[in-house]
């Protein structure tokens, strides 16, 4: 079935291999007052590339295919699809009353966006159907202002990385994720199943603590409503990625008469004496580079009854590698459910778990680092065995053909809720959560010879293998209590305490003389046990942390905004004396538009003036109060030198997180 669709595929692109690219430019404007609006987020619809406008509303497109989908977002306006059939395409931006009203989580609670104090950016379902990302964190690319998102490497399923307003670390730089209360990551996620994603750039993050200096990335998935039939959605599709642009390399004949020239100006023998024979030669690009087929199946089961809802979901995405896909490819399956029931008036449970497994191969970089340096000259199979080339370059695909690697990954995570509602106006909510992920790799290095002295040769087989074991466990109680006084004074207290202990434990070994050279073979216990090289090391971690926080948010009419927050931390891996500090900050607004003077203004519909500052931390280290033995040594024993253990770092009694001040005004 798969090759079918996959020549079905291979066909439909055939036809639309020729279709045209243009640049594409344009200025946004509101569609009332003509005044250009800043900061709108354009992206092609089904892919992940986009732009901004800049200060004049003005953006710029490259290489857009005609009939491609243009998606307009920004705050507080309706979303507009304009379809690219020209190169200048000048959009009105309409404004939505609904977009401002729509309740956004701000951690440990919700608040409207227009009361928001902090700076926040939104990436709703909608978003989420357009772009359809593989990993859900690169739907923040290009819509979500002051965020950078950048791939750790090309190879598919590789992690993403997320920057919020730059580098504020000399260490982790990676923002906190929160999916449905609990710890997680966005990769481990089906993008299916996403409802919003909420970006907490400022000082508002201190109510995190020791976790929010880089910023918190809040997740929202998608649970049924009450009192609806139950639904059915199924939704697939398939699509072929390729290398944007190749390098424009010299054919053999050219490279060889390059260098001939190169060699006669040296006073050098020639190297290529029949250049008419040599042709175009071998394109090693080509011969790397393939299409790559992405296929995705979502299925979900969604309603409710009187006093439940339930989300129950699977889904299978399958991605092929650019390069070498018969040693690159990456698969990810999740079974989701979302279960919520009233079990009387003022009490609630609901069940959140998410399990998934992943598998990929893969290879490092020295694989296309030879493509790029391999002489077009050399026939497909032929390696450089004279050096004329140097130690230090061979033939990729007898180097791909040596290439052996598998990673796999199991866990499930998720988080058990009781919410309590005693009286008018209190909430009071205990949540636990929970993550477990099993990991293993595989890596076989086969006897290989490239040619004399050549750097990637091997003389002997050898297999590492790894297993690992992370667990973390959070439990999280707060009360929420919401009050109006003289009608327009309204007040929210959040207080709240909070526990959490990660877990880590793993095996790692190597081995040598593999049987029969052979990656069928390639396991620890096949390996010559005799061996001296052979190694096992084992690691393990368990840190702590214990949290008590508190939120006071305040507003008169509506119009003047007030929040401050403390969050007082407490951490085991640092000297008894440093382990608890405390993080604090202030936000404040005032939405202008909402005075006398503007209330009935034509041209300015919305305007809010807010402002924050705050201290926020960074839990980098661990262990740097004290010397571990983990460092290597030497040592004589009998006459004899016999490697060992020795200390590692130096230790540092004063080491402590680091602490991050942030303000921002806008």
């Amino acid at each position: 079935m798969r090759k079918k669709i996959t020549l079905l595929l291979l066909l439909l692109v055939g036809f639309c291999v020729n279709a045209q690219t243009i640049n594409v430019k344009g200025v946004v404007k509101d569609a009332k007052t003509g005044d250009p609006l800043p900061g709108v987020s354009i992206v092609i619809k089904g892919t992940t590339v986009g732009a901004e406008t800049d200060f004049d509303g003005l953006y710029s497109l490259s290489k857009v295919e005609k009939g491609a989908t243009l998606v307009f977002n920004y705050l507080g306006y309706a979303q507009k699809e304009v379809m690219v059939n020209q190169q200048t395409i000048n959009v009105s931006l309409e404004e939505s009353a609904e977009s401002l009203d729509e309740i956004i989580v701000v951690g440990y609670g919700k608040q409207k966006r227009k009361d928001v104090t902090g700076s926040v950016s939104i990436v709703g379902e909608e978003t989420l159907e357009v772009l359809k990302p593989i990993d859900a964190t690169t739907a923040l690319q290009g819509t979500t202002s002051g965020v950078a998102v950048n791939l750790s490497s090309g190879a598919p399923g590789a992690k993403v990385n997320i920057l919020i307003r730059g580098v504020s670390s000399n260490t982790n730089n990676q923002p906190l994720t929160i999916v449905d209360g609990y710890e997680g990551d966005l990769n481990s996620i089906n993008p299916n199943d996403i409802e919003s994603i909420t970006v907490l750039k400022d000082a508002q993050a201190a109510i995190y603590g020791i976790k929010g200096a880089n910023g918190v990335v809040l997740v929202t998935t998608k649970i049924g409503k009450k009192n609806k039939a139950a639904t059915v959605k199924y939704d697939t599709y398939a699509a072929f990625q390729q290398t944007t642009k190749k390098l424009d390399y010299l054919n053999a004949t050219e490279y060889a008469l390059v260098l001939n020239e190169a060699y006669a100006a040296s006073g050098q023998t020639l190297p290529f004496n029949n250049i008419a024979s040599l042709g175009k030669g071998t394109n090693w690009q080509d011969q790397l580079f393939n299409d790559a087929l992405l296929m995705n199946h979502n299925i979900s089961l969604s309603g409710g009854g009187e006093n439940f809802r339930y989300f129950v979901s699977a889904s299978r995405t399958e991605q092929d590698g650019i390069i070498a896909k018969e040693k690159s490819n990456f698969i990810r399956n999740n079974i989701k459910l979302n279960l919520g029931v009233d079990i009387s008036e003022k009490l609630n449970f609901s069940l959140i778990a998410n399990y998934f497994t992943s598998a990929s191969q893969g290879f490092d970089g020295s694989l296309l680092f030879n493509g790029l340096n391999y002489a077009p000259t050399f026939g497909l199979d032929e390696n450089d065995t004279t050096n004329f080339l140097g130690i230090e370059v061979v033939n990729p695909l007898s180097l791909l053909k040596n290439t052996f690697g598998e990673n796999n990954g199991n866990g499930i995570e998720g988080n058990f809720k009781l919410e309590y509602k005693p009286i008018e106006g209190l909430n009071i909510v205990s949540r636990l959560g929970y993550k477990i992920y099993n990991a293993k790799q595989r890596s076989f290095t086969p006897i290989q010879d490239y040619g004399s002295s050549k750097v990637y040769n091997k003389t002997q087989s050898s297999v590492y293998q790894f297993k690992t074991t992370s667990t973390r466990v959070l439990w999280e109680s707060f009360a929420t209590y919401n009050k109006t006084f003289a009608e327009d004074h309204n007040t929210s207290l959040t207080l709240g305490t909070s526990v959490q202990n990660d877990l880590f434990d793993g095996i790692y070994a190597t081995g040598f003389d593999v049987p029969n050279n052979s990656y069928e073979f390639a396991d620890i216990s096949l390996t010559n046990s005799q061996s001296e090289q052979r190694n096992f090391n084992t690691g393990n971690g368990d840190i702590r942390l214990t949290s008590f926080f508190g939120r006071i948010q305040y507003d008169y009419k509506g119009k003047y905004l007030f929040s401050g927050l403390v969050r007082r931390d407490g951490a085991s891996v640092f000297a008894k004396d440093k382990r608890v500090d405390n993080f604090w900050s202030v936000t404040s607004g005032w939405k202008i538009s909402d005075e006398d003077f503007l209330k009935d203004n034509e041209t300015i519909s919305f305007l809010k003036l807010r402002a924050s500052y705050g201290t926020l931390g960074n839990l980098v280290g661990d262990n740097l109060y004290r010397s571990l033995l983990s460092g290597e040594g030497t040592y004589v024993l009998n006459g004899s030198l016999v490697d060992g253990t020795a200390q590692g770092g130096l230790p540092n009694p004063q080491a402590t997180w680091e602490t991050a001040e942030k303000l921002d005004i806008g």
